[in-house]
């Protein structure tokens, strides 16, 4: 694999800056935004009534590089929804799969596109899209979702569009880091056709231990093993 770590360029309107992230096995070199900070606008999100959405998907969020840690090798054909800067996508490819990273935010899949040039990852396919209306019929054999769950009111459509990129025997992978409730999310799944479990997974955020869940789900009539050990 070629990792670039050198260099600094303008991505759309961001100035950016290429790191190493390590995972495992593999090292990836990372187009990330310098200077995330500046893009926030704090006054804006507790003054405004419908205030401009910061971009969420340049944070390099725990529940990635956790995902990402997970991601198996040679994993056929993957999915990555709501991929952001799409660490977990570009570790199933760097460990040869064949990778769709799916985000409906053209900045984050600009980033993604040099992040895949940077690792010479051409087996990958930065796609923009909601992941609720995908634009392609086939199911995958892995899907991973990141930090996702952050919206109540979108529980019911993200479980269906988890069941439908999966299908009958395909894999999901995902991470909660609890930065809303998502207690009513899983039973969203098995409304879905899903089974689940889950395993508490401990990071450092900023000097405080907390904890990330690292969620399994598949199809239900697929995977008796999975009720077994809810």
């Amino acid at each position: 694999m070629r990792v670039t770590t050198a260099e600094r360029k303008k991505i759309g309107r961001y100035d950016a800056h290429c790191a190493p992230v390590e995972v495992g096995d593999c090292t990836i070199a990372l187009w990330q935004v310098d200077d995330l900070e500046a893009h926030v606008d704090r006054a804006a999100l507790l003054a405004g009534d419908d205030p401009a959405e910061p971009p969420y998907w340049a944070h390099l969020w725990s529940g990635a590089r956790v995902l990402a840690e997970a991601v198996p090798a040679a994993a056929g054909r993957v999915v990555e929804i709501g991929c952001g800067l799409g660490l977990p996508g570009l570790v199933a490819a760097a460990r040869g799969a064949r990778v769709v990273l799916l985000d409906r935010d053209a900045a984050a899949l600009a980033f993604v596109g040099e992040s895949l040039r940077a690792n010479g990852l051409a087996a990958a396919w930065p796609v923009r899209a909601d992941f609720t209306r995908p634009p392609f019929g086939p199911t995958f054999d892995l899907v991973l979702a990141a930090e996702v769950v952050y919206d109540r009111a979108g529980f019911s459509a993200l479980a269906a569009a988890l069941a439908a990129l999966a299908g009958p025997q395909g894999r999901i992978l995902l991470t909660d880091g609890h930065r809303i409730d998502t207690r009513d999310f899983y039973p969203a799944l098995e409304r879905a056709g899903l089974v689940w479990r889950r395993r508490a997974v401990p990071v450092d955020e900023e000097g405080v231990r907390v904890e990330i869940d690292l969620v399994e789900a598949r199809c239900a009539q697929a995977s008796p093993y999975l009720r077994s050990l809810r």
